[in-house]
């Protein structure tokens, strides 16, 4: 007769043995746990604060929370995006800071991207469902041109896609958006959170 601390440990052996027999029949799907395909949400829009700098172009923005038991939820937007004197148009140089949050603090600089001109063009390439939102209903045909003027928003579904970038590491940034022309016009921050996309 079998001792019980014996037939516990076949049991155990017996299990491990199907596992590995039926890993092929496993039906599930594995996460990247560094980088893949992605869902942006906000945390936090705020204006950077540069000393002695008043910014023509501003925004004063705020998104819904995320529910993460509903990834495909799209946040809404609420606010406004204002403009003081100067149009954004494709004679503007634009740059994008991307921060990234390790060990409780922020790692300045983790992805850098310049474009020396044509700033207009790139966000609306770039960051189509944001601009679709704010800058469409006053597009003028030909030229792309965002005008001084106040642009708002109110509970507008805005989806965050990156369709240049479809592939990223996951984590939390902190996005700066930078524009100008011979003097700085803003420097726009968002706090986002990027994580896997589950199909």
């Amino acid at each position: 007769m079998a001792s019980p601390r014996r037939s516990i440990m076949m049991s155990y052996i017996l299990v491990a043995v199907l596992v590995l027999l039926c890993q092929s029949d496993i039906l599930c799907k594995n996460i990247n746990s560094f980088a893949g395909p992605y869902i942006v949400y906000n945390e936090r829009f705020y204006m950077s604060e540069l000393k002695n700098r008043t910014f023509l172009w501003k925004w004063n923005l705020h998104a819904t929370r995320f529910n993460p038991y509903k990834p495909r939820e799209i946040q809404l937007l609420t606010g406004n995006v204002t403009g003081v004197n100067v149009s954004i148009d494709d004679n503007c140089w634009a740059k994008v800071i991307l921060d990234t949050w390790k060990n409780n603090q922020w790692k300045e600089n983790a992805f850098v991207i310049f474009v020396k001109d044509k700033a207009c063009t790139h966000g609306k390439i770039n960051l189509p469902g944001f601009y679709e939102q704010l800058f469409k209903k006053r597009e003028t045909k030909g030229a792309c041109i965002v005008k001084p003027g106040v642009y708002e928003l109110k509970n507008a579904p805005v989806k965050l896609a990156f369709p240049n970038f479809p592939i990223m590491p996951y984590g939390r940034y902190r996005f700066k958006l930078t524009v100008g022309r011979t003097e700085l016009y803003t420097c726009m921050v968002s706090e986002v959170t990027i994580i896997p996309k589950m199909d």
